[in-house]
């Protein structure tokens, strides 16, 4: 079990507060959050990983510690902001790991440096086409700024089997939900609907084709956010894809509602022969 650590950078963009586990000469491994999150949704999983794998779980733009900006949620400047922070750590080789709507970000920061992405993972991610958000739907997002019930429903509903009405939850993990929602109302105002505006400006579907890394979707199958057909789309449409690991009776967060099965499937991955990559990766450099 990894002793976890909290820690801040101060990058180009912004500062950023970034929480870190592992044996500092471990493999390197990146975790994104998603919407209405910190990096506080990986501990659950940081601390199950091997002191082999050293593990970074950034704050993003306006979540947690990490500057509350007014601007610059969309998708490439969130790919920016990774850029940095990654410039920050020195890594030039890395195992990227992405949740929700952080898939767009690790898609759009993959495509720009390929070389230095050495697996991607996206773990119940938003397709590559972006995604629609109704108004009806901007309005409850909005509401959930002064609506700390509300935003509480929300998130639940992000991972039933943690959380919801029929989850059999510990004392010690509702206080720890209560924090993620806590974490949640803290954001910065803008957040609550600018990287939902931002993924309805995204679509890289067409693009894509060119990440050729070792790549990994894994989707839970009570998942109500993303559902299959849309994360089977960007399987298809990604060449490096691996494989699609589905995660029976889990959610939208497998991270929090089955953080042991989930870093089953993480560690078998980039610890796989990957030399079969080899020929489909330089033909993505080469084009």
């Amino acid at each position: 079990m990894s002793r976890m650590t909290r820690h801040s950078a101060q990058t180009e963009r912004l500062r950023m507060a970034y929480r870190r586990s592992g044996d500092p000469d471990g493999l390197p491994m990146i975790l994104v959050h998603g919407s209405y999150a910190t990096g506080r949704w990986w501990e659950p999983f940081m601390r199950i990983l091997p002191t082999e794998i050293l593990a970074v779980a950034p704050d993003l733009r306006g979540c947690g510690d990490t500057e509350r900006a007014t601007d610059g949620y969309d998708v490439p400047d969130q790919a920016a902001d990774l850029n940095a922070f990654v410039d920050f750590l020195g890594w030039t080789d890395f195992d990227l790991v992405a949740h929700s709507s952080s898939g767009a970000v690790a898609v759009e920061y993959a495509l720009a440096r390929p070389h230095i992405v050495r697996t991607l993972t996206l773990v119940d991610s938003v397709p590559a086409e972006g995604v629609f958000t109704p108004l009806e739907t901007y309005l409850l997002l909005d509401r959930m700024r002064s609506d700390r019930d509300l935003l509480a429903q929300a998130l639940a509903s992000l991972m039933p089997t943690f959380a919801g009405e029929d989850a059999q939850t510990e004392d010690a993990d509702r206080a720890f939900f209560q924090t993620l929602v806590d974490d949640a109302a803290a954001m910065a105002p803008p957040a609550f609907t600018a990287v939902a505006e931002g993924l309805a400006r995204w679509n890289r579907f067409a693009d894509v084709d060119r990440l050729t890394l070792p790549t990994q979707l894994i989707w839970g199958d009570l998942d109500i956010v993303v559902d299959r057909d849309a994360t089977t789309r960007t399987l298809i449409a990604i060449p490096g894809a691996h494989n699609l690991e589905v995660l029976h009776h889990v959610g939208h967060s497998p991270m929090i509602e089955a953080p042991v099965a989930l870093a089953e499937r993480i560690i078998e991955f980039i610890t796989d022969d990957l030399d079969d990559y080899g020929a489909v990766r330089q033909m993505g450099y080469d084009g």
